[in-house]
């Protein structure tokens, strides 16, 4: 699909990070936009940078069905049609190991990073479907493609985020739905105050809270010091978030199912792929 102008994108997430470099890149090309945040105030800021004609916003939580469906409702009356649809909301929480988690962290997690993919999913594609045309965006992450400590809800939503989005292509194609694609991004490590806030960690103090909270999910001081090596490496590999949209768009362009924006990590992704290559193999 060649992204131009005149066409429409609803991007959520849009108030910072990856959401917000892909509504500038979109507007550049004279896409106009629906944009919506769970945060009034970053919400604005980024809308103050685009004329007042070509943007639409909403302050919502992309858990909450009903609000997202209104805005799609919203979109269509307002600009009479929906071309590009960007899954990207998203929250990080994590730190602690699988059984020490809570149910609140896990249902938070799954409402937004699961639940509000697919309720973007549930109120744009119909429209697609009815308009024979378009393209849906849903932002995983490099956690999506493979596993590491510490991640506790953040890492299996993100695989849901994958495994919904493979379903989707599969399912248009065979009701034969062909002019609608789909995109799953896995971004590693991108300059976003989600990122930020994990290497955060390296310049924390051992006796700081976020040191004790990673410190209480490995089994001893050998194995923290080795994931803030890790950390240390992959900070070597994150990318500004307007680069992040510009491969993004073009992955979009191509048709492009998996997108790794900044390829992978310590080969992490490639690994888990070669292990279950090697058990088939075995099997």
């Amino acid at each position: 699909m060649i992204i131009e102008s005149g066409q429409v994108a609803y991007v959520s997430g849009a108030g910072s990070g990856i959401g917000r470099a892909i509504a500038s890149a979109l507007a550049a090309r004279g896409v106009r936009l629906v944009l919506v945040d769970v945060r009034a105030e970053a919400l604005a800021e980024v809308a103050a940078g685009f004329d007042e004609g070509q943007v639409l916003t909403a302050v919502l939580d992309v858990s909450d069905a009903e609000a997202v469906n209104a805005v799609a409702d919203r979109t269509v009356e307002h600009f009479g049609r929906i071309d590009l649809v960007f899954n990207n909301a998203g929250v990080g929480d994590g730190g602690m190991a699988l059984w020490e988690s809570t149910d609140a962290e896990w249902r938070r997690t799954f409402d937004v990073n699961v639940f509000g993919v697919m309720n973007g999913i549930r109120a744009f594609v119909p429209r697609l479907i009815e308009a024979g045309r378009g393209h849906v965006v849903n932002t995983s992450s490099l956690a999506g493609l493979s596993v590491s400590v510490a991640q506790s809800a953040y890492g299996p939503s993100k695989h849901a985020v994958v495994a919904l989005s493979e379903v989707l292509r599969l399912e248009l194609a065979s009701r034969g739905h062909t002019g609608i694609g789909v995109s799953v991004v896995c971004p590693g490590f991108v300059r976003t105050p989600m990122a930020l806030s994990v290497f955060a960690l390296l310049d924390a103090a051992p006796d700081s809270e976020p040191y004790r909270m990673i410190r209480a999910s490995v089994p001893d001081q050998a194995a923290m010091d080795e994931l803030i090596a890790g950390l240390r490496a992959a900070a070597d590999t994150m990318i500004d978030p307007d680069v992040a949209a510009e491969r993004i768009l073009a992955a979009v362009e191509r048709d492009v199912l998996h997108v790794l924006p900044n390829g992978d990590l310590n080969d992490a992704a490639r690994s888990r792929a070669q292990a279950v290559l090697d058990a088939l193999d075995a099997s």
